[in-house]
């Protein structure tokens, strides 16, 4: 099991830090249908977040790396 992070409103919904079994995921996409699965009351609103691995911003066509030390899924913020 891996740690993930979860910032913002996404903590309203889910614990701000969780686990997620990502070891049957090839790409970052695999993983955003893990974590949707995983986490159902979030699963509407990934398509938004941007996830990081490893504290590095990540699309869905990347390849996950072989070690994922943590997960972070940020939501879009605005200023003001």
């Amino acid at each position: 099991m891996t740690t993930i992070k979860f910032f913002a409103y996404l903590t309203e919904k889910v614990s701000p830090e969780g686990k997620v079994n990502a070891s049957h995921c090839q790409t970052v996409g695999d993983l955003r249908n893990r974590i949707s699965s995983e986490f159902p009351e979030i699963a509407s609103e990934l398509y938004r977040c941007m996830i990081a691995i490893n504290m590095e911003f990540k699309q869905d066509t990347d390849e996950l790396p072989e070690t994922i030390d943590e997960i972070a899924v940020i939501p879009p913020v605005s200023g003001g």
